[in-house]
C-alpha cells in the first residue's frame, strides 16, 4: 500500500498504520462534509418555505454535489476497510474497532458515532425537505387544475 497524497510516509509507519490514518481523516472530512451538506440542507428548506425557485435549484445542484461527492468517499473507506480486514470479514468500521487495541479503537469509535449521527440528521433533512417540495409541488398541480384531488370521489 502507498501512501496518499497529503500522507507522507515515515519510516517505521506500517501500511497498517497509514490506512488507519487516511481512516481517521477519510472519516473527519466526511463529517466536514456532512455539516456542509447539513447547512445547505436548512438553506434549501427556507427557500422552498419561501417558494424561492432560483435557490432552490442552486441548493439542490450542490446538495447532490456533495452528496456525490461523500459516496466517493463511502467507497473509498470500504475499499479501505476490506484492506484492512482482508477478505473474510465484512468491510465495516466496527468490525475493525472490534480488532483494534482500546486506545487506537476509542478515537476511532467517538469519531464514527459522530460521523453517524451528522449523516443520520442530514438523512432526516433531505427527507423532511423532499416532503416539503413534494407537498408544494402537488398543491400547485391542484390549484393549476392539472391533477385530481387526492380526495375527490371517483
Amino acid at each position: 500500500m502507498t501512501a496518499m497524497p497529503g500522507h507522507a510516509r515515515r519510516r517505521g509507519d506500517s501500511a497498517a498504520v497509514l490506512a488507519l490514518q487516511q481512516l481517521r481523516d477519510g472519516l473527519a472530512r466526511d463529517l466536514r462534509d456532512y455539516g456542509t451538506l447539513r447547512e445547505w440542507l436548512e438553506r434549501q428548506f427556507h427557500a422552498a418555505l419561501h417558494h424561492d425557485a432560483e435557490a432552490i435549484a442552486d441548493l439542490s445542484a450542490r446538495i447532490l454535489a456533495q452528496a456525490t461527492a461523500i459516496e466517493a468517499q463511502h467507497v473509498a473507506r470500504r475499499e479501505l476497510l476490506a484492506a484492512l480486514l482482508g477478505p473474510n470479514t465484512a468491510p465495516t468500521l466496527r468490525a475493525l474497532v472490534a480488532r483494534l487495541p482500546t486506545a487506537t479503537a476509542e478515537p476511532l469509535a467517538a469519531l464514527h458515532r459522530e460521523f453517524e449521527r451528522a449523516m443520520t440528521e442530514c438523512h432526516a433533512l433531505n427527507l423532511r425537505n423532499a416532503q416539503l417540495i413534494t407537498e408544494q409541488q402537488m398543491l400547485m398541480q391542484q390549484l393549476l387544475g392539472r391533477e385530481e384531488h387526492v380526495y375527490a370521489e371517483r
